[in-house]
């Protein structure tokens, strides 16, 4: 898709998103004012969501996330989250490649046993049948634990807490528990955000391999930041691999 800036007036920045298919998309985004509702002109599409079939929700979502894009790495706003922003990912990738692994080792090996341990890391969280929000015994689907970097992308904190999401197969809501901890002013956050893993390989080697591990699932993240919008990621981060939970695209094309 192409984007432009088209003017900043009143704390609202306007940007115009052409897609693919020819289609004019304005949007105005209020950045002074947290109560007001982003604005989405075009006339390709029904205006109501309701009316509108799910490929013509997705591509008005990823019209939506081009233009916050758009607006954040070209202005002085600052739009996205640094989960959603590829520069960042691209500084927390940095950081953990220079990490020394005993650092590492000692930072992420309770993440690690998290992951290798689902049913252990249940019993710790309380994630058992009867104490849930569901009948049933729950799984664990997704597993986050955020690090903090600084301006010379160097990992200073690893947050204490993980953060969670769990299920059950038969039903298509998901529960969280944990700490969303944040980390503190003048640092970045990174959270890496992965399943636990179905069996380990014989020859996966720790820390060296889950380092690498941990790597690959912000490149995923950087590539479905792109899918999100609706584009082709840069094709040094266009493989295969599980990265951002949920976007505006279909998962089962990838």
């Amino acid at each position: 898709m192409k984007a432009k800036i088209i003017g900043i007036e009143d704390g609202v920045i306007g940007v115009e998103v052409i897609h693919p298919r020819g289609n004019q998309h304005i949007i105005e985004i209020p950045v002074d004012n947290d109560e007001a509702s982003d604005y989405h002109g075009q006339n390709a599409y029904p205006h109501s969501s309701e009316e509108r079939t799910e490929d013509q929700e997705h591509l008005m979502n990823q019209v939506f996330a081009r233009a916050r894009f758009e607006a954040h790495i070209n202005t002085n706003y600052d739009i996205l989250l640094s989960d959603w922003d590829p520069r960042q990912l691209r500084r927390g990738i940095d950081a953990l490649e220079k990490m020394p692994l005993n650092q590492f080792d000692e930072a992420f090996r309770e993440y690690y046993h998290a992951l290798i341990d689902p049913e252990r890391t249940k019993q710790e969280y309380g994630l058992t049948e009867g104490r849930v929000e569901f009948e049933g015994e729950p799984r664990i689907a997704l597993i986050m634990k955020g690090f903090c970097i600084n301006d010379e992308n160097e990992v200073v904190e690893v947050l204490p807490d993980m953060y969670i999401y769990y299920s059950k197969e038969d039903i298509e809501e998901t529960y969280t528990t944990g700490t969303p901890a944040s980390c503190s002013e003048g640092t970045t956050q990174i959270t890496p955000m992965v399943p636990p893993f179905v069996e380990v390989p014989e020859d996966f080697v720790y820390p060296e391999d889950f380092r690498g591990f941990l790597i690959n699932n912000l490149i995923y993240q950087i590539r479905d930041i792109y899918r999100n919008m609706g584009e082709t990621p840069p094709k040094q981060y266009d493989i295969e691999g599980y990265g951002k939970p949920k976007g505006n695209f279909d998962r089962d094309e990838y």
